[in-house]
């Protein structure tokens, strides 16, 4: 369906917000239906105050189309609508949406998002922008079955972990990409797009031959830490046979988002 029908979905549910918000406390506009909700790149966005920092919540309702904005902007220029999708780090799935609007085959994305906090609001964004993606609630990790992980009410430090008394932590599923591949049935010309605060590093490492023989496209925030840095990431992957098309910084610091191809 394009984007008038989704529109005339948006209108629809963004109506019954309203009344419901005007019957309790009064509807405080499309922009914010709710304080845990966001219009963000034309689809509507859940995020629970309970666990989502409300500095975020209010950075985005004061500039929507600004987290993610280079993610953003590399899944515009080379994403393939007629290719399967795995995401890893879906968050509340801001650009799982945006993806799944962009696939000719809603169906052919798996979302992973490890974080048992965070997953009510991914599920509530796409149910309601009705969207065409699974979601696979584990870590990607390797040697392992279950994974540790930190968890904090930013979204953008939640990572695996070690247990600590400092921070607080939960255990989840491990898995792997080549799982989730099998899993979806996906058998190549896969994208891969991760968003997960250094382990791009240890997929790269530990799934370098499934990488090779069924990745055809790369879209990756890359954190620098010690040896590892966007320079390395790519010179793992050219070993594999893919070439780096783009590459640009965050606005804020934090990553620099990464496209690699696979060369013909």
């Amino acid at each position: 369906m394009g984007f008038s029908g989704k529109a005339l979905r948006l209108t629809a549910v963004l109506t019954l917000i309203c009344i419901a918000a005007t019957l309790s406390a009064g509807c405080i506009g499309v922009a914010n239906p709710t304080p845990n909700q966001a219009m963000i790149r034309e689809n509507l966005i859940f995020m629970d105050p309970d666990y989502v920092d409300a500095n975020f919540i209010w950075n985005l309702l004061l500039d929507p189309n600004s987290f993610d904005r280079e993610l953003v902007n590399a899944v515009d220029s080379w994403l393939s609508p007629t290719n399967p999708v795995i995401e890893v780090g879906a968050g509340i799935g801001m650009l799982s949406t945006y993806i799944n609007d962009r696939l000719a085959i809603p169906a052919q994305q798996v979302s992973v998002e490890p974080n048992t906090y965070l997953l009510p609001s991914l599920e509530k964004t796409k149910s309601y922008n009705l969207a065409g993606y699974t979601i696979v609630p584990k870590a990607v990790a390797y040697g392992t079955q279950n994974v540790t992980m930190s968890v904090e009410s930013s979204i953008m430090k939640n990572r695996i972990t070690e247990d600590s008394a400092f921070v607080e932590t939960i255990t989840v599923p491990a898995t792997t990409i080549r799982k989730i591949a099998a899993d979806a049935n996906f058998a190549g010309n896969i994208t891969l797009v991760m968003n997960i605060i250094g382990s791009e590093f240890d997929v790269v490492l530990n799934e370098a031959e499934f990488l090779k023989n069924n990745v055809s496209t790369i879209i990756s925030a890359v954190y620098t830490s010690g040896k590892n840095t966007p320079d390395s990431f790519s010179e793992r992957l050219g070993y594999l046979g893919f070439t780096e098309v783009s590459r640009a910084e965050d606005e804020n610091g934090g990553y620099t988002v990464m496209v690699f191809q696979k060369a013909e």
